[in-house]
């Protein structure tokens, strides 16, 4: 019976790190949106975002949730995530964690931090003002958390509007089951 135990145990315990460790990252690395760190970045955050397209293929009749739409607009406007989580739940990485992405703007951290983008980590979730993510990508960002704050132990993870709450209101229709931490 002890040995039935121990299976199962070792069973349950290599079924969830697998949980953890099959996320699938694609790496899209992007030319624009960030600089390279002169020294190693000291990560202490990770921000959340919301992001769509709203003008590729063009204004008239945009494809919402087009990734490649929201990296042409992300080059239009020389910003980037590290992260950017599709609608069908894959993570794309466009900046490598070591670079600083600019995906924060004007903003400040809990403890009053205000260069945001040089100790953080930026994920973008496809999503709009009226159509927050759906299942695929909550598991997906809870599985890329995970993975991230294991390497990192963030002491925040928070919204855009934690850090921007006169500029940003994203992430949209984000249902907060236990994501954030202060």
């Amino acid at each position: 019976m002890r040995f039935y135990a121990l299976l199962v145990f070792l069973f349950l315990t290599v079924a969830v790190n697998a949980q953890v460790s099959d996320t699938v990252i694609v790496r899209k690395p992007v030319s624009f949106g960030y600089k390279t760190s002169e020294i190693a970045r000291e990560i202490k955050a990770l921000i959340i975002h919301s992001t769509f397209n709203a003008s590729f293929p063009n204004i008239q009749n945009p494809d919402t949730f087009s990734v490649k739409g929201v990296i042409k607009q992300f080059k239009q406007y020389n910003v980037a995530a590290h992260y950017l989580i599709g609608r069908d739940g894959v993570v794309y990485q466009l900046v490598d964690n070591e670079n600083i992405a600019f995906h924060a703007g004007k903003s400040q951290l809990p403890d009053g931090t205000t260069d945001v983008n040089a100790c953080s980590i930026g994920i973008e979730i496809i999503c709009t003002y009226t159509v927050g993510p759906n299942e695929l990508q909550y598991a997906s960002l809870r599985k890329l958390i995970d993975l991230l704050d294991a390497q990192y132990t963030f002491t925040y993870i928070l919204g855009h509007f934690d850090i921007a709450p006169e500029r940003k209101t994203d992430p949209w229709n984000f249902v907060d089951d236990g994501y954030f931490r202060k």
